[in-house]
């Protein structure tokens, strides 16, 4: 038998064979955790089905019918199993009666990549939803906010894909991930409820200091943060967080460092110059908007959908260009990079439908599944343009 001689190191003393040459390389990066140290894992339901529903009348209805019924008859209605350590149907019923229960508390929730959804979140764990995390979470209902979406690991083959980008609260998974959200901004202390807005004003960027002065020494540049310090020699919370989302669609960083990807928060390179940063952060920020659903560019017309009928999704089936959804419905003109395209184990032009089946498509969610493909088509498109200002060393 032959065999390979492994130096398990630390932190992590992988008893697999590794490829560390490019490891000191990847270490002269910074930590996204360390530059940005307030984060938390999404919310964890224990009870998607139950919790979670395409549409604020759906949440509403649930509760309803969920408070009209005994423990044992809601247990049975709901399919919701035997309790848990965290999660009980009867700390379930206590913490919707605590509010009322408040119907103003229905939000809408990031459950998947380009698949919002609605919940009604009170912020308090061991209730409605089984881990709230209502401490961090809260910073997205107070005011307006972005936060960065990346995994600590990644468990499924294949290049790193475990990111992408939240204005709401976000559930708790990437796949079999567990996923992380770091708000840029952070509010100060204000009831979890979403009506309860905070001026602006007060919020302050979930940054490191420390490493942003370090950054801005490298670039020759100020950093700024607030509406009176817009400056053309500055960069804002919002350039850094546009860098850093850059450099992370990176197909090359993605593949150079995928070793190092696997097991722990990403690292970012410093950037180069003043020049390399103000190009990836302004691609970053394309890149941001087409995710939020917030760019222009989803006006664009890439597919169609040309049959009319029930527009109930009875099967996704894939041919060629097409993917049918019923006999007579389909939408037509799909590229296969936009149907591949996979962000944090999920394909989205896929999932999207396959979570539908048995569902009407509204005119809502046909329109915004028509965006979910221009926004990968166009994300496909910057993600070379990235490549392009980003040079790595290999060796």
């Amino acid at each position: 038998v032959k065999f390979n001689s492994l130096k398990p190191a630390a932190p992590h003393y992988f008893f697999t064979p590794r490829d560390y040459s490019l490891e000191s390389e990847y270490q002269k990066g910074f930590r996204v955790a360390d530059l940005m140290p307030v984060s938390t894992s999404g919310v964890v339901t224990a009870r998607d089905r139950f919790t979670i529903h395409h549409s604020a009348p759906e949440v509403r209805e649930t509760i309803e019918t969920f408070l009209g019924l005994s423990d044992q008859d809601a247990r049975e209605r709901f399919n919701l199993g035997a309790d848990a350590l965290d999660w009980k149907v009867s700390l379930a019923r206590k913490d919707l009666e605590e509010d009322g229960p408040d119907y103003q508390r229905i939000i809408p929730i990031m459950y998947r990549p380009f698949d919002q959804r609605h919940t009604y979140y009170t912020g308090r764990s061991k209730g409605f939803h089984c881990r709230a995390r209502g401490k961090i979470m809260r910073h997205f209902l107070a005011g307006e906010n972005v936060g960065l979406v990346v995994a600590k690991r990644q468990s499924s083959p294949g290049s790193y894909n475990n990111v992408f980008i939240t204005n709401k609260v976000n559930e708790g998974h990437f796949r079999v991930d567990i996923n992380y959200v770091f708000p840029l901004y952070l509010y100060p202390d204000a009831d979890s409820d979403q009506q309860n807005l905070v001026d602006r004003s007060s919020r302050k960027p979930n940054l490191n200091m420390d490493l942003v002065k370090k950054i801005a020494a490298n670039l020759k540049m100020k950093f700024a943060h607030g509406e009176k310090q817009r400056r053309n020699d500055a960069f804002r919370p919002e350039g850094l967080l546009d860098y850093i989302y850059a450099v992370l669609h990176s197909p090359g960083y993605r593949e150079t460092y995928r070793e190092f990807l696997k097991t722990d928060f990403p690292r970012v390179p410093f950037p180069a110059d003043k020049e390399q940063f103000l190009a990836l952060a302004g691609l970053g920020a394309d890149l941001r908007a087409l995710h939020l659903m917030e760019s222009k560019e989803l006006n664009k017309r890439v597919i169609t959908y040309p049959k009319d009928g029930d527009h109930i999704v009875r099967q996704v089936k894939r041919e060629k260009d097409k993917v049918r959804i019923n006999k007579t419905q389909y939408f037509a003109e799909i590229p296969d990079v936009a149907w591949d395209f996979y962000i944090g184990g999920f394909q989205p032009a896929q999932k999207y439908l396959k979570d539908r089946k048995g569902r009407e498509l509204t005119f809502d969610e046909r329109c915004h599944y028509q965006k979910i493909i221009v926004a990968l088509v166009e994300t496909a498109k910057i993600m070379k343009k990235i490549d392009a200002r980003l040079p790595l060393k290999t060796s």
